[in-house]
């Protein structure tokens, strides 16, 4: 586990590319735009008080992170990452990127 934030919560937002993926999961059916916003919420609220939980990406600068999560009940297999940016100086994390890992 990353470190924790020291009781310092960080503002969570999505860039225009991380809602750009969700629409085109719920699109291709590989979001559920019910379950996992869900999901979603408790990833941002974990991201506000943890942002660096995520391991280090070899080849990654070490502000940007990915967490994964196993797609909602009504698919088998595969999970869903959301990479983000961490900045420590504004206090927040930005939402880059949602896409599927089979």
């Amino acid at each position: 586990m990353g470190l924790p934030s020291h009781g310092r919560e960080y503002m969570v937002s999505e860039k225009a590319s991380s809602n750009s993926d969700w629409q085109r999961g719920i699109e291709e059916g590989w979001i559920n735009p019910v379950a996992d916003v869900s999901t979603l919420a408790v990833i941002r609220g974990h991201l506000s008080k943890s942002p660096n939980a995520a391991l280090q990406t070899p080849g990654w600068p070490d502000n940007v992170k990915a967490i994964r999560f196993p797609r909602s009940a009504i698919h088998e297999r595969g999970k869903l990452e959301i990479g983000y940016e961490v900045v420590e100086d504004d206090g927040a994390v930005y939402l880059e990127w949602i896409r599927l890992l089979i």
